[in-house]
């Protein structure tokens, strides 16, 4: 080979380490993709207890303002041994004009009811094949008692409507034995308690807080 030609391949291939093989392959392919950092999450709010949605605000007809601020049926219910009985049982039924007449017609209306409820339970446990026959012959009397109650009140009520004061004095005063007379009728037997004895009790506050009232009335 002439020295030309050797001098020529000098140039073209320099003397040196030889340099590594890459393939076309290798050298197309993607670099791996970098790791991706974990997500970290915010921290979770401690456990809160949601408040309680507002009370709907109920749409009853309006009778009564706050019995707190109601002068006119605490001075009327004030001369009753009762106070705290009497609003309780007149306030959630009084509309209209608050004066004496109107307060004693609901708590006569109160205390009718109350003695339908009474004879409805002592009719109840009479019809119970459980309960004796001596307790049955004193809840009869009750049932009794608990009729006339009724009636009194509805004579009582026609009384008011007839400005009949004595009339209707004597009816409230009878309207008070009643409950009286059903408890009697357990206390006459030895060692038998009666089961209608608070409803009894109830049954003689209603009707004294009726009395006082009606004792208060100034007919014009």
């Amino acid at each position: 080979m002439s020295t030309g030609i050797l001098r020529l391949q000098g140039l073209l291939m320099p003397q040196g380490p030889a340099m590594p093989f890459i393939s076309a392959a290798t050298a197309r392919s993607p670099l791996p993709p970098p790791a991706s950092s974990p997500t970290i999450q915010p921290p979770l709010p401690s456990p809160v207890s949601s408040p309680s949605p507002p009370d709907s605000p109920t749409h009853s007809a309006p009778t009564l303002p706050l019995l707190s601020g109601n002068a006119a049926l605490t001075k009327i219910c004030d001369v009753t041994d009762y106070p705290a009985e009497c609003l309780a049982t007149v306030a959630p039924l009084l509309a209209g004009e608050i004066n004496p007449i109107s307060v004693l017609k609901i708590g006569i209306h109160a205390l009718q009811k109350s003695f339908e409820v009474a004879t409805a339970v002592a009719t109840k446990l009479i019809d119970d094949l459980s309960t004796s026959a001596v307790v049955k012959d004193a809840l009869d009397t009750c049932v009794e008692s608990f009729d006339s109650g009724v009636a009194d009140l509805n004579d009582a009520l026609a009384a008011i409507s007839g400005h009949d004061i004595g009339r209707l004095s004597t009816l409230l005063s009878a309207t008070i034995t009643y409950s009286d007379t059903c408890e009697e009728a357990f206390s006459e037997q030895p060692h038998l308690e009666s089961p209608l004895k608070e409803m009894d009790q109830h049954l003689d506050k209603l009707a004294s807080i009726n009395l006082a009232i009606s004792a208060s009335l100034q007919w014009s």
